[in-house]
């Protein structure tokens, strides 16, 4: 049972999502970060029977100014990041440094939820919630809001209660 773009269009409506129809495939959304938008591509591949969300270039193009240590120590943090996830894979395209996340989902001969479409469109926009820890593995000096700082510091010392809650 295959998926339409008019009923992933509902989704995004229920959603509340801005969005626009590139081509009879394609719909494009995005998400804020810091300094602005990061795109979301939603495609319908397969007649409809596989869909596939992902971003477009997190960082621009720090990750091709980057040195190639820095580089390095980003795809390790994404692949570590593979790791810990359950949805959504980190990629990275060495020929021109285009990275990204992406979900892809079978959807063959069942159908797509909204909770499903939900999950994988809210796993994709928080992944604009880490640009500026990638920003720090690839070396770039972030500037961090005072309010973030503090909101850090207390969730650390919450974690470091909570490690204490056991003794």
């Amino acid at each position: 049972m295959a998926i339409t773009l008019n009923k992933l269009e509902q989704y995004l409506d229920e959603l509340d999502f801005n969005y626009q129809q590139k081509d009879e495939d394609t719909l494009l959304t995005g998400a804020k970060d810091e300094n602005g938008q990061v795109m979301i591509v939603i495609r319908l591949m397969e007649d409809g029977e596989f869909l596939q969300i992902r971003t477009v270039q997190h960082l621009d193009d720090l990750v091709k100014e980057a040195n190639d240590e820095n580089r390095a120590a980003l795809l390790s943090w994404m692949l570590y990041r593979n790791y810990q996830t359950k949805l959504g894979a980190w990629e990275y395209d060495p020929s021109d440094h285009d990275h990204h996340i992406s979900i892809g989902f079978g959807i063959e001969d069942g159908d797509l939820t909204l909770k499903q479409f939900a999950r994988m469109l809210n796993t994709i926009t928080k992944s604009c919630e880490i640009i500026p820890e990638m920003k720090q593995v690839l070396g770039v000096e972030a500037e961090i809001d005072p309010k973030e700082l503090k909101r850090q510091e207390l969730l650390a010392q919450l974690a470091a209660l909570d490690g204490n809650t056991g003794i």
